[in-house]
Formats: C-alpha cells, structure tokens, sequence
C-alpha cells in the first residue's frame, strides 16, 4: 500500500503545541484546520452541537418521507423495526466523530423520543 502525499493531508489538535512536520518519501503533508469525515466537518474546535443539529434535520425530514409506511394500520413491532432501519441509520451516519457529552447525549434522547411520540401519536401535552 502506497500513500499519495498529493493527497493526503493532516490536522493537529492540541493545546499550545506546535504541529509537527510529517514527511512521506520527499514531500511534506499538507497541515489543515479542518476536514469531511463522513459527511461531517472534522475541526480543531469541537461543534459537535452544531453536527448534531444538521443530523437531527436530515433525520426529521426521513422521517416525514417514511410517514406514510408508518402511518398504516402496521403492528407496533414492524413501525419499530421501519423507524430504527430507516430513520436512525440516518441519524448515526458519522457518529463516530461527534464528542459526546451530557448535552449531547440529551440532546440525542430527545429526538428520539419526538420519533417515539410521532410514532404512537402521542400528543406533546395532555
């Protein structure tokens, strides 16, 4: 396996040091401040909030393309099985690069209970 140093770039994330200086043969790699990773922007300063946003969007709208599957007179089970296969396969993409913390996490939770709710047709106050 070869690496193309053309292509290939690097990010250093730390605090108060300097990047150092990689080397591939004779040419020396690229340092940038940001990158895509799956779809989501990989920078030195964590917004994994703002990630999340965008992902909780692309979500919302699978989620009303999927409405009239959902809608049907379906048992519980299979509505379940639709919304985890095709909505939160969608929510997960690039997950692997968010930073999770408690806001994070709630932030998560609550979304998933907006997909819960639209599914059994709760409604939000009683």
């Amino acid at each position: 396996m070869e690496i193309n140093a053309n292509k290939t770039k690097t990010m250093h994330i730390g605090r108060g040091t300097k990047a150092p200086t990689i080397t591939v043969g004779n040419a020396v790699l690229e340092q940038v401040s940001k990158y895509s990773y799956l779809g989501h922007m990989i920078t030195k300063i964590v917004a994994t909030l703002k990630e999340l946003q965008i992902r909780i969007e692309k979500t919302r709208q699978k989620f009303w393309e999927s409405q009239e599957l959902l809608r049907r007179n379906v048992c519980l089970n299979t509505k379940k099985r639709i919304l985890t296969c095709y909505v939160f396969r969608v929510f997960n993409y690039g997950c692997e690069a968010w930073t999770y913390s408690k806001t994070v996490q709630k932030k998560i939770q609550t979304f998933e209970m907006w997909c819960y709710r639209r599914l059994l047709k709760v409604p939000w106050a009683e």
